[in-house]
């Protein structure tokens, strides 16, 4: 099938992070396109639909050993005439590798998992750009600690061969 060009607009921080991870843009641009224009609307409700998509996210959250920012709640207030103002963010959700939910609570209580999606009130949920830009933050930053992790044992490892060298080298002079 003939191809046809294409400009398309992305945060230019996604971009770059999606490139240090060698996620092509354009091949999963039309990918999605494709699956857009050939699947049926999703049926049921907002948390089937969220579900689909955390189910869609959790292998790799899994593989990269983090988790991403999907909801946050508020703290409302009514202000002036009725008005109703955001005052504070109460608490923060989290999807985990294990499809579980850690909920960070910003207002003195302890942070606690749940499993049940519906849990989370619809309005709470990020836009899905939002959460896609998440999870592409925390692939790079783990992908960065991976890096860091794997530079540090590869130091503590040449530290041992070296001491061992020393060692056994100071063992068999004592032998002689």
């Amino acid at each position: 099938m003939p191809k046809e060009k294409l400009t398309l607009s992305v945060d230019k921080e996604v971009v770059e992070k999606a490139k240090k991870l060698g996620i092509n843009i354009s091949e999963i641009t039309e990918k999605v396109l494709k699956g857009y224009t050939s699947a049926e609307r999703p049926v049921g409700s907002i948390h089937d639909a969220y579900k689909d998509l955390f189910d869609s996210i959790q292998q790799l959250l899994k593989e990269f050993d983090c988790n991403v920012k999907v909801a946050e709640s508020w703290f409302e207030v009514e202000g002036n005439e009725g008005e109703v103002q955001r005052v504070a963010l109460e608490e923060e959700s989290y999807l985990t590798g294990s499809g579980s939910f850690l909920i960070k609570s910003n207002v003195g209580q302890d942070d606690y998992y749940i499993h049940d999606i519906k849990r989370i009130h619809p309005e709470e949920f990020l836009a899905p750009e939002d959460i896609l830009s998440n999870l592409v933050n925390e692939l790079a930053k783990s992908q960065e600690k991976r890096k860091e992790k794997m530079d540090e044992i590869l130091m503590a490892k040449r530290i041992i061969d070296a001491m061992s060298e020393s060692l056994l080298q100071k063992q068999s002079t004592k032998e002689k």
